[in-house]
């Protein structure tokens, strides 16, 4: 049937041509739904998988970021321990200092005491004390 204006439709014609339009609108609309059913199900999945997901990455992101709270207070008494040390260590050498100081003379005195032996005579005192001590050692082993 050749399409016919509106106006030149018999009542019969035109609730065909209506029930036509009610049918292609119903499943245009039945359409309609299942996409949308269709996408709701898909965002509804995707977040069923994405938000467990979403949860452990938080709970590991906060306890990386309490392990760096952690090691960066180490590293701070850490600092602070080597700081004292360090202290430590220049009160130490300061002292060091003083005694090396104090004793310079001490030690140049006792070096000019040594320097002053004769070596030659400190031998000949040792040849005598051994020619005395060999014959006293004869006598008391019973020789």
């Amino acid at each position: 049937m050749a399409s016919k204006k509106y106006e030149e439709m018999t009542d019969h014609e035109l609730m065909v041509e209506m029930l036509k339009a009610q049918q292609k609108d119903a499943r245009r609309g039945l359409a309609a739904a299942i996409s949308g059913f269709t996408i709701a199900l898909v965002f509804a999945v995707a977040f069923a998988i994405l938000i467990p997901v979403a949860i452990t990455s938080l709970k590991k992101i906060d306890e990386a970021v309490t392990n760096c709270t952690v090691m960066i207070e180490n590293a701070t008494v850490t600092i602070e321990q080597a700081q004292t040390t360090l202290e430590g260590i220049d009160t130490m050498t300061e002292g060091v200092n003083d005694i090396v100081n104090d004793n310079t003379q001490a030690v140049s005195d006792a070096l000019d005491e040594i320097n002053s032996i004769d070596i030659d005579q400190l031998n000949q005192a040792i040849n005598d004390l051994a020619s005395i001590v060999k014959p006293l050692a004869k006598l008391f082993n019973g020789g």
